[in-house]
């Protein structure tokens, strides 16, 4: 059998020649005996085809649990990722590792999104060296630290305010507060960092640049931030 196409009929039907759609278009082009009856058993097999795969419940059932096992196991290994991503949840900082004690701070802070919310009554220049290199401006948009005047002179303000003009630049509002409050002081004793979701329990900034022994701890206990926040006095 000598199949002949006209010019530019190979074009047209041989990207489709294994189809069932291809099949039927060859019928109009092979015209003998033979031809006709290898493509009406062709067309019987898609047929068949067809009805197994929509009929036989078995292997749609199973098609079914592959697709779940499949999206399962895509739920599974980005849970994976985020565990490894996600900063340890208790870390201890110790004497002798000065790197390894500031980077589980800065850990935290690259952690947080939307906000941040500082607690800590000792809060020192550190804090906010440690705030501009470790925020993701992209994430965060808002910058929240309450202190009390212990650790407050010029030095620290004017830093304060360098800090706070250059996140406004990038899109980000920082305020600091100083608690005022004589039993809001005493009720207070351990610091905090607060953003969506998470809350840590931290060293104060002075604890981790002496290294002395403490723990970086998550927790989901969060304070009553608001109402601290509400009775402190804006700098």
């Amino acid at each position: 059998m000598t199949l002949r196409l006209g010019r530019g009929q190979h074009r047209k039907y041989f990207p489709y020649v294994f189809t069932e759609q291809g099949v039927a278009m060859l019928s109009s082009v092979l015209n003998s005996r033979r031809a006709i009856q290898v493509n009406i058993g062709i067309m019987r097999i898609f047929v068949n085809i067809r009805k197994l795969v929509s009929t036989d419940k078995g292997m749609l059932n199973r098609m079914d649990q592959l697709e779940n096992k499949i999206q399962s196991h895509d739920k599974k290994i980005r849970t994976i990722f985020e565990v490894i991503h996600r900063p340890l949840n208790t870390k201890l900082l110790s004497p002798g590792k000065p790197f390894s004690n500031k980077k589980a701070v800065r850990d935290v802070i690259s952690s947080c999104k939307k906000y941040i919310y500082w607690v800590d009554k000792y809060f020192s220049r550190a804090g906010l060296d440690w705030l501009l290199e470790s925020l993701n401006t992209n994430k965060v948009k808002s910058i929240k630290i309450l202190m009390t005047s212990e650790k407050m002179n010029e030095k620290f303000i004017s830093s304060y305010k360098d800090l706070k003009a250059e996140l406004k630049s990038s899109g980000v509002k920082c305020e600091l507060r100083v608690i005022i409050d004589n039993k809001l002081n005493a009720d207070i004793h351990d610091r905090w960092i607060i953003s969506e979701n998470l809350c840590y329990n931290m060293p104060s900034t002075d604890t981790v640049i002496r290294g002395q022994y403490s723990e970086v701890k998550r927790t989901a206990n969060f304070p009553p931030f608001g109402e601290w926040w509400k009775k402190s006095k804006d700098i």
